[in-house]
């Protein structure tokens, strides 16, 4: 590969280091890949069409209203608190979405340098080559899918804040007294929702 193609893998291992450090949801959202180049790319590598935005949104929804259901309206806690709530809550999923993202944004890149300097023929008698578009077209996949899912959480979370706002409530975590004390049972529900997120991941091809 040439000098310039390495110049350019290290600038884009550097920036998606920067942009790991941010590790906030807006993050997610700012660097998932968009449908369109998810699915050019899942084409050409032989894989089916990525599944719709609506639909994995949905499921990050109705995933995440379960910890938000958690919240308790008659605390004392304001606005500005209640995020720092959610974001906590989402942070862990935040986390291990970027790390997706960001090594499929490389993995692509990468691929796409590849397919630049080299001829068609050349790629369809190199099997290591079509292999690893596949393999790579997979971990785009869920880049896509983890972007998304992070995206409709997000927004089942700004939409309790914008409730919560106008009716002019404070809200508060059920028997507990700040944002950084938890319960060993919420503990328990990060950890099933975790668990619960990585398994739709993983299996989001087989559904």
């Amino acid at each position: 590969m040439t000098d310039t193609v390495t110049a350019l893998e290290t600038s884009l291992r550097r920036l998606g280091r920067e942009r790991l450090q941010e590790k906030t949801v807006e993050a997610v959202i700012r660097l998932a890949p968009g449908y369109d180049s998810v699915a050019t790319f899942l084409r050409e590598a032989g894989i089916s069409a990525p599944r719709r935005a609506a639909g994995i949104q949905k499921k990050g929804r109705q995933a995440f209203q379960w910890v938000i259901d958690d919240y308790d309206p008659a605390g004392p806690a304001d606005i500005e608190e209640l995020e720092i709530w959610l974001r906590s809550d989402m942070q862990e999923i935040v986390d291990k979405a970027l790390e997706i993202i960001i090594m499929a944004r490389d993995e692509v890149f990468q691929m796409e340098q590849i397919m630049a300097h080299t001829s068609l023929e050349q790629r369809l008698e190199d099997r290591a080559f079509r292999e690893r578009r596949q393999a790579v077209g997979f971990l785009f996949d869920q880049a896509w899918y983890a972007g998304q899912w992070v995206t409709g959480a997000w927004a089942a979370c700004t939409s309790c804040m914008e409730h919560w706002q106008k009716d002019g409530l404070r809200g508060s975590r059920k028997d507990v007294s700040s944002p950084q004390a938890t319960t060993s049972n919420f503990s328990e529900q990060k950890i099933v929702l975790l668990s619960a997120w990585k398994k739709a991941l993983a299996a989001e091809r087989s559904g």
